[in-house]
C-alpha cells in the first residue's frame, strides 16, 4: 500500500507497509485494501484519505468520467438547487411591499430580506466546515429538502411572521445551494472551477435577472400572486432533492478518514462553543441594526443594547477560536487570515456582497420613489441590478480562468464599482436612462470582483480545506451583506423621515391643503390613496408627488454617497488580490462515487 503526502504545488509520496495502518472498526475494511493519501488540515489534523476520492491530474480520470450520467446528473442538480437559492432570495426582495399588502402590513416586513441573509450567514461556515469533515453528499442533500419544507410553509403563510420564519430557514438551506463554486469545482480541474461556475451562474439568469418582473407578473395574473415565488421553490427543490439523491455521490466519510475517529467521535469534538458565540452575536447584531431607526430610536437602550452585546459575541468568538480552539475543528481558525490572498479576497467578495444584497432591497425602491410607480415597469427595470451583477460573475469566473493578471482585474473592476456607485449619486427626475447604464455597469463591475473571490478562494488553499475557507468567506460575505442592506435602508429610512416633511408640508400648505389633513395626507403618501385626505385636490396631488420625488431624491443621494467608504476599501484591498495563475493547473481535487463504487468498476460492470 501506498501512502502519499499531496501538495497542491508538488505531491510526494512514501512507502509504509499495509499492516501499519490498522483499521479501528469493519466500515474501513473495504477501503484499507487499497492506497491511501496522508492529508494535514489548517488546523493540524491528519486524515488518511482513499486514493479513489482523490480525483488526480485529469488525463488520468477515467474515461468517459466527464459524460457519465452521474457527473451530468450532478451538475444540473446543483444548478436547480442554485436556482431554487434565487427564487428564495431575488423575487420575495423585490416585491416586499407588494407581500406587505397582501399579508401585512407589518412593520416587519423588511425582515423577510434580513432573515434569509441572517440564515445565509450561519450556514455558509457550518457547511463548509461540516462537510470538510463528514462528506458533502447527506448535507447537500438535507439542505435542498429543507428548502422544500420551508416553500411549503412560506406558500402557505398568512401572516409576514410566518414568512420571516421560512424565509430564515430558506436562507439557511441557500447558503449549501449557493456553494455550487465548492461542490462543482473540486470535481473539475482547477482550471475549469471557473467556467463550471459560469455554467451555473447562466443557468440562473432567468430567475437571477428576470425575477423581479417574474414576481410582479405573478401578482398581476394569477389568483395565488406572490405564493408563486414558492410555489416554483416546493417544484424545484423537489427534483433538486430527487437527482442528488440518485447521482450526487461524492467521497464517504469513511474515504475521508481511514483509520480515524468515529463520526459522533468527530461530533462531539465539534466547535460547540464557536457555534454559540457566533449564532448568538449574528442574531444580536442584525436584530439591533434592523432596530435602530425604525422600531427604536438609534440612541435607545434597546438598540445599543442588543448591538453591543451582539458585538461582544462576535468579538468573543474570534478570540475564543484563537485562544481555545487551539487544536480540532474549529469552525473559523483566524491562522487561514494569514494568508494575505486570503485575506484580500475576503474583503472585495464582502464588499461587493454589502452592495448586492442592499441594491436588490433598494433598486426597487428607487425606481419607485423617483421613475415610476407602474408595476411592471418596476419589475423590468429591477432587473437592471440582477442582471450587471450575473454578467460581471460570468466574465469574473471565466476571466479567473483566461484572462490573465487577475489582479488587475480586481483592482479595474473595483475602481469601476466604487466610481459608478457613487455616481448614482447625480440621479435626479431627468435622468433615468443614465442611471440605469450606471446600475448596469456598477453591478457588473461589483459581480466580476465579487466573483474573482467566491470562485477563487477554494484554489488558495488545499483540497482537504476548502470547505473551510469556502465557508468562511460566504459567511463573512453575507453577514457584510446583511449590515449593509440594514444600514443602507436605515439611512434611507431616516432621510426620508427628515426630508418628507420638510418639502412636502410647505407645498401641500401653499397649494391649499388645509393644516388639519396633514396627517392624512402622510399616511396617503406611504398607501399611495389620496383619496380619503380632506381637502384634496389634484392640483395639491402633483404638487405634493413633486416633492416627494424630491425628498427621495435628496434620500438616495446620501445613501449612494455613503457607498465612497465601502468602495475605497475595496479598492484597496484589490490591490492584494493573488494572481491565480500558478494554481490553474489540471488537477481535479475530488471524484465521483458513483454509488460507493469507483468509475472503474462501473465501466467493468457495463462493458
Amino acid at each position: 500500500m501506498t501512502v502519499s503526502n499531496e501538495s497542491t504545488a508538488a505531491p510526494e509520496t512514501r512507502q509504509v507497509a499495509l499492516e501499519d495502518v490498522k483499521p479501528s472498526s469493519a466500515i474501513h475494511a473495504d477501503v484499507l485494501a487499497s492506497e491511501v493519501v496522508e492529508r494535514k488540515h489548517l488546523d493540524g489534523t491528519v486524515d488518511l484519505v482513499d486514493v479513489r476520492a482523490i480525483g488526480g491530474d485529469i488525463d488520468q480520470m477515467p474515461p468517459g468520467y466527464f459524460g457519465s450520467i452521474h457527473f451530468l446528473g450532478t451538475v444540473v442538480a446543483i444548478s436547480l438547487g442554485a436556482i431554487c437559492a434565487y427564487l428564495s432570495w431575488v423575487m420575495p426582495a423585490n416585491t416586499l411591499g407588494l407581500i406587505n399588502e397582501s399579508i401585512g402590513p407589518s412593520p416587519n416586513i423588511n425582515w423577510v430580506a434580513t432573515s434569509w441573509t441572517l440564515g445565509n450567514s450561519i450556514s455558509y461556515l457550518l457547511f463548509g466546515r461540516l462537510s470538510d469533515i463528514f462528506g458533502r453528499r447527506w448535507l447537500t442533500i438535507a439542505a435542498n429538502a429543507l428548502t422544500l419544507v420551508a416553500c411549503i410553509v412560506a406558500g402557505t403563510a398568512s401572516r409576514v411572521d410566518a414568512l420571516i420564519a421560512a424565509n430564515t430557514l430558506n436562507g439557511f438551506a441557500a447558503a449549501v445551494q449557493l456553494s455550487f463554486p465548492l461542490l462543482l469545482g473540486e470535481l473539475v480541474a482547477n482550471k475549469h472551477r471557473g467556467p463550471i461556475s459560469a455554467l451555473v451562474f447562466l443557468a440562473v439568469t432567468p430567475f437571477g435577472v428576470f425575477g423581479p418582473a417574474f414576481a410582479r407578473l405573478f401578482i398581476l395574473n394569477t389568483a395565488a400572486g406572490w405564493r408563486w415565488n414558492f410555489y416554483l421553490g416546493i417544484i424545484f427543490s423537489g427534483i433538486t432533492t430527487l437527482l442528488l439523491f440518485f447521482f450526487y455521490h461524492p467521497p464517504r466519510y469513511s474515504q475521508l478518514h481511514v483509520q480515524g475517529k468515529s463520526s459522533w467521535q468527530q461530533v462531539k469534538e465539534l466547535d460547540h462553543g464557536g457555534l454559540f458565540l457566533l449564532v448568538a452575536g449574528t442574531v444580536l447584531f442584525l436584530v439591533g441594526l434592523s432596530w435602530g431607526g425604525q422600531v427604536y430610536p438609534w440612541r435607545s437602550a434597546e438598540v445599543v443594547c442588543t448591538i453591543v452585546i451582539g458585538g461582544l459575541c462576535l468579538i468573543a468568538f474570534g478570540l475564543y477560536e484563537e485562544e481555545f480552539v487551539v487544536k480540532g475543528h474549529g469552525l473559523m481558525p483566524p491562522r487561514i487570515f494569514k494568508n494575505t490572498g486570503f485575506s484580500a479576497v475576503v474583503v472585495t467578495s464582502t464588499v461587493g456582497g454589502m452592495v448586492y444584497y442592499s441594491m436588490s432591497v433598494l433598486w426597487p425602491t428607487i425606481l419607485a420613489g423617483v421613475y415610476t410607480t407602474d408595476t411592471m415597469d418596476i419589475g423590468w427595470k429591477s432587473s437592471v441590478q440582477g442582471g450587471g451583477t450575473i454578467l460581471g460573475q460570468v466574465i469574473g469566473a471565466v476571466g479567473l480562468s483566461y484572462i490573465p493578471k487577475v489582479k488587475w482585474q480586481a483592482i479595474g473592476t473595483s475602481a469601476g464599482a466604487a466610481a459608478f456607485f457613487a455616481a448614482l449619486a447625480s440621479m435626479n427626475t431627468g435622468n433615468e436612462a443614465q442611471i440605469i447604464v450606471m446600475g448596469i455597469l456598477a453591478s457588473a463591475c461589483v459581480g466580476w470582483v465579487d466573483n474573482i473571490g467566491f470562485v477563487g478562494v477554494s484554489l488558495l488553499f488545499e483540497p482537504e480545506d476548502i470547505g473551510l475557507v469556502f465557508g468562511v468567506l460566504g459567511s463573512i460575505r453575507t453577514l457584510g451583506g446583511a449590515v449593509a442592506q440594514a444600514l443602507y435602508v436605515s439611512v434611507l429610512t431616516n432621510k426620508l423621515t427628515h426630508y418628507l416633511p420638510k418639502y412636502v408640508v410647505p407645498a401641500a400648505i401653499e397649494s391649499g391643503l388645509p393644516e388639519s389633513s396633514l396627517k392624512a395626507l402622510f399616511a396617503a403618501i406611504t398607501t399611495g390613496n389620496f383619496g380619503s385626505v380632506p381637502g384634496i385636490t389634484p392640483d395639491i396631488i402633483a404638487a405634493v408627488s413633486a416633492q416627494v420625488k424630491h425628498a427621495y431624491l435628496s434620500s438616495f443621494r446620501v445613501v449612494f454617497l455613503a457607498t465612497i467608504p465601502f468602495g475605497t476599501i475595496l479598492l484597496v484591498a484589490s490591490f492584494w488580490v493573488p494572481n491565480f495563475d500558478q494554481f490553474l493547473h489540471l488537477n481535479v481535487a475530488k471524484r465521483l462515487q458513483f454509488k460507493g463504487r469507483s468509475h472503474e468498476q462501473e465501466q467493468r460492470e457495463t462493458s
